[in-house]
């Protein structure tokens, strides 16, 4: 997934848009596109909180393992979601449980996708200031995370610019 961090802003957009396309002509599988959509867009977000801690000192660097965790469980979720409503298993809208299910279902995934977020951001910061950053300190690119074709646009630059800093820097010492 590490070649997600090094495309450029439009392409990154492109790829996750392209499935996003597909969903609209294809009527056979709109789901599989839209799930498709989701899968790149979380693969971009994991590559960038993988990448940015590994470029954070050791004695600095906060550990992956709630991260790694959040995120796998965040992909089991959605995938399982829209298997569920590709074969049809979702309750029907008339049923008194579908409030209950949309309600449960939208609060584990804004917390699982709150989570994955701001890690990211927090790394990424993190990596642009040279220090550990607090969570409010990130908030510029959480935000950007959150906002997504707009967030491109200013997420994607940083960390090719992050990338480019930590690749000098190697050149440097060797």
């Amino acid at each position: 997934m590490e070649f997600l961090i090094r495309l450029k802003a439009w392409q990154v957009l492109l790829l996750i848009l392209f499935p996003a396309f597909l969903s609209n002509y294809d009527s056979l599988q709109p789901v599989i596109w839209t799930l498709m959509v989701y899968v790149i867009y979380w693969a971009w977000i994991y590559a960038i909180g993988i990448k940015m801690n590994s470029f954070i000192p050791a004695n600095l660097r906060p550990g992956l393992t709630s991260f790694k965790i959040h995120s796998y469980l965040l992909l089991i979720f959605l995938i399982t979601l829209f298997a569920a409503e590709f074969f049809g298993q979702l309750p029907d809208i008339e049923s008194p449980y579908a409030m209950y299910f949309g309600l449960g279902a939208m609060t584990i995934s804004l917390y699982l996708l709150f989570n994955v977020w701001m890690f990211s951001a927090r790394m990424l910061e993190s990596v642009i200031v040279g220090t550990i950053v607090n969570r409010s300190d990130s908030l510029k690119a959480f935000l950007c995370f959150w906002f997504f074709p707009i967030g491109i646009w200013f997420i994607q630059p940083a960390v090719n610019r992050a990338v480019a800093k930590y690749a000098a820097n190697n050149a440097q010492l060797e």
